[in-house]
């Protein structure tokens, strides 16, 4: 027959539990000492144990949900973001250029009224932003206004030293006033560069300067923004940098109007090569942008805008835009080496007014996902 011990014979017990305890405690104590003691005696054993550490205490890092938005005007423009579960928003800033081989990049007199309205306005969209409880990525962008025999910026690259003196100049100007006006906001990210291929491949010692240079001005997280196609495996500065940037058009099928489970099996091979640059670097990879048209072919050339969506070959397809989705979800989203994504594009104007904005919808064949079946994908990938 059980029974239970007597009040006294339980107190005495529990009294000696402490004392025990701590002896015990003490003896394991000791112990690790003295393991970790000889390890340090050996100075490569204790640096094998200092990483051992390191990764004991690593944890997931927080993916971003980001997106670019344009036709930001008020805080009622921010409900539909809210909804989507996005957290970032990607605020563009511009540069010009005539053509791939110009001797320099303009944008804007420094001393102008016009510009400096510009800057303001951008500050207060950062600040716009942060008040709806957003986070911002800064990301200038180089637009080349009459490009020539199919180049665009990834070929920008001048034709002499003289030229190059002058183009870096421009450039580095250009972008030192975006960094300063993104640490005026706190932008939490900043983009050194955006596809800008021939230069950051071939003159990496100037990335590498320009860079440390920002860092001055600059106290957020760095990136850069390479194209998928010819750079980012290339590109040799990654370690001065947060986190490597992508523009992530990959192209993933052959065929038009593919299944999900064809659009995953598309991404196979862009997921080894962009593990293999995250191990060599030590860093992870964030897509600064990724996104597909509303048509049957998008997951063919992602990276193929739309001139005229008249033409016949462009076939609506929304299923087809909402597949690359679930198959970037499905197969990217939850790799551990993968720091998240910053859509294009959103427009907080959607349905707005009577300009661009209200154009977009649900029949719009371009890269915007609002009103079509692609953007409850997203919610659902960003909750």
């Amino acid at each position: 027959m059980l029974h239970n011990p007597s009040p006294s014979n339980q107190m005495t017990k529990t009294k000696n539990y402490p004392l025990l305890l701590s002896t015990v405690l003490l003896l394991l104590v000791f112990s690790q000492c003295q393991t970790v003691k000889g390890l340090f005696d050996d100075q490569d054993s204790g640096q094998e144990l200092e990483t051992m550490l390191i990764q004991k205490v690593a944890v997931p890092i927080e993916k971003q949900k980001g997106a670019h938005v344009f036709g930001i005007g008020d805080a009622t423009d921010f409900e539909p973001l809210e909804q989507d579960n996005i957290e970032w928003i990607t605020l563009v800033g511009w540069g010009v250029q005539d053509d791939h081989n110009s001797q320099l990049m303009t944008h804007g007199n420094g001393d102008s009224l016009r510009m400096r309205r510009r800057d303001s306005s951008l500050l207060c969209r950062i600040e716009l932003v942060h008040e709806a409880g957003f986070k911002v990525f800064v990301k200038p962008h180089i637009w080349v206004r009459a490009p020539s025999d199919g180049k665009w910026r990834s070929d920008i690259y001048p034709t002499s030293d003289d030229n190059w003196a002058l183009w870096q100049e421009s450039y580095r100007t250009f972008i030192l006033r975006y960094a300063k006006i993104a640490e005026a906001g706190d932008a939490e990210m900043f983009c050194v560069g955006t596809e800008l291929s021939r230069l950051s491949v071939e003159k990496p010692a100037y990335w590498e300067g320009l860079i440390q240079e920002i860092r001055t001005v600059y106290s957020g997280k760095l990136t850069y923004a390479a194209n998928w196609y010819n750079e980012y495996e290339k590109i040799t500065f990654w370690d001065r940098l947060d986190v490597i940037g992508v523009q992530a058009y990959f192209p993933l099928v052959e065929n038009e109007c593919p299944s999900v489970e064809q659009i995953s099996a598309g991404w196979i091979r862009h997921l080894t090569e962009l593990e293999a640059v995250h191990k060599r670097y030590n860093r992870n990879i964030l897509f600064t942008e990724m996104g597909y048209k509303s048509t049957s072919a998008s997951a063919i050339k992602p990276w193929e805008w739309i001139e005229n969506s008249a033409e016949e070959e462009n076939v609506a397809s929304v299923e087809t835009q909402a597949n690359c989705y679930k198959a970037f979800f499905n197969t990217v989203w939850d790799k551990e080496w993968f720091a998240g994504v910053h859509l294009w594009q959103y427009r907080a104007d959607v349905g707005k007014g009577r300009g661009r904005g209200r154009r977009q919808g649900r029949k719009h064949l371009d890269f915007t996902p609002q009103g079509k079946l692609a953007e409850e994908v997203i919610a659902n990938g960003f909750e």
